[in-house]
């Protein structure tokens, strides 16, 4: 049976292939005669020349607003993809399977819809199916279910209404990465679980919907399947793609993955231990992302983070001590945030200015499916001003300010693997 696995264009940059992707691609084909089709890398594939020079507008100067670079970009693509997703000859195809993407779950049901519609007009017999970790949050089940696209589970592709469960990565083959050379980075993602270790942050979606549940997959296990990639594929560089590094299994994890010699970075909770970070250092970790939010105890605690600020200093210099790069993300007007508030944070930049090279930086934003979305939290009134005042701070102390995931993405991936970009 002739069927393709496609990936929609959304407003996230290719920066190298998404795990659901390549796990989908690898199950899949064992079955079906496959075509694997990321529009997301060949559309801005096509348009390279443009994006390059975004990235050189982007890497001189030490202030990026995704708002002002990317999602215009994004938007004059989007008719150029539409004319692609009309060009395909779907009619050739028995069966789709729709996934995301990128690393992120934020693929909206209206992108899902519109290459859906697509598929129905040329081929009103074909199945459409559609699995990926935003279900339940920026994706809509119901709205899926009544466009007659069904929804099934990574774990199993060929079962019709699934339960909603972690999923288990060491019962799925090792990824299939086609086409690499139409992503930005020479870099691959792995896995290590399901799920975030905390998932009780007011603000974040990514522990609700199908991202939620927690499942840890055995260390030999990701180890073996790195290796795989590793000979396979040559990446330069390895990123987890775990909603955060922190759980049982990290120590063994580093003490194997030391053996590549491979730089990799990852996302975490400043809460790991000291000799986690050790072992981290000493497996090459080179930078960790993580949400530091406020420098405010009181807000810390507001939204239920777990973690205090002076947890969070004490994790920023255990990073620098082991060569690991911090890389914050934080946001400012946060709900009932007060000028006291924000004047800690302030000072908390200012106390760790020497520690820090790049802050990810953003107003604060309801995301579907939080908590503090349910419970229809309003941000701060004075959002705007602390933003800009943030900004200005942040610049005077020479810390570059990315404003918005795909920013920091992108200038995070260049600082550790500068000569090995595609475009």
């Amino acid at each position: 049976m002739n069927t393709a696995l496609v990936a929609p264009f959304v407003g996230h940059l290719p920066l190298h292939p998404g795990a659901y992707l390549g796990y989908g691609a690898s199950v899949l084909r064992r079955r079906y005669d496959l075509d694997i089709i990321d529009f997301n890398a060949d559309i801005y594939f096509k348009n390279r020349q443009r994006l390059k020079q975004l990235f050189l507008e982007i890497e001189a100067n030490d202030i990026v607003a995704d708002e002002i670079y990317f999602h215009p970009f994004y938007s004059e693509l989007v008719p150029k993809a539409e004319e692609r997703y009309a060009s395909i000859s779907w009619e050739n195809y028995q069966s789709v399977f729709i996934t995301t993407p990128t690393w992120f779950v934020t693929i909206p049901t209206e992108d899902i819809l519109k290459i859906s519609h697509y598929i129905k007009k040329a081929s009103p017999h074909s199945k459409i199916y559609f699995f990926g970790n935003s279900l339940g949050s920026w994706t809509d089940e119901n709205k899926l279910n009544a466009n007659d696209i069904r929804i099934v589970h990574l774990n199993n592709l060929f079962k019709m209404n699934p339960v909603n469960e972690p999923v288990n990565f060491d019962a799925l083959p090792t990824p299939l990465y086609e086409n690499r050379n139409k992503y930005i980075f020479n870099l691959l993602p792995f896995r290590l679980k399901h799920g975030c270790i905390w998932g009780k942050c007011r603000f974040c979606s990514l522990a609700k919907g199908w991202n939620s549940g927690y499942r840890e997959r055995s260390p030999k296990k990701a180890v073996q399947e790195i290796e795989t990639l590793i000979d396979q594929y040559n990446p330069e560089m390895l990123v987890c793609r775990d909603n955060s590094i922190n759980g049982s299994h990290l120590l063994e994890f580093c003490a194997d993955f030391k053996n590549f010699r491979k730089p990799w970075v990852a996302m975490g909770r400043a809460d790991l231990s000291s000799k986690e970070i050790a072992a981290l250092g000493n497996a090459g970790c080179r930078f960790v992302y993580f949400g530091l939010e406020s420098g405010s105890d009181r807000v810390l605690d507001q939204i239920n983070k777990g973690i205090d600020a002076k947890q969070m200093s004490a994790f920023i210099k255990t990073l620098c001590e082991h060569n690991i790069m911090p890389a914050p993300s934080l946001f400012v007007g946060a709900p009932n945030e007060t000028e006291d508030d924000f004047k800690q944070t302030e000072h908390f930049i200012l106390d760790h200015q020497n520690y820090l090279e790049v802050i990810n930086l953003y107003p604060f934003m309801l995301t579907p499916g939080a908590d503090d979305t349910e419970t229809k939290k309003k941000p701060s009134r004075q959002t705007a001003r602390r933003l800009n005042e943030l900004i200005k701070i942040c610049q005077e102390s020479g810390i570059s300010v990315c404003l918005g995931e795909q920013s920091a993405e992108y200038i995070l991936f260049k600082k550790v693997c500068p000569g090995h970009t595609n475009y």
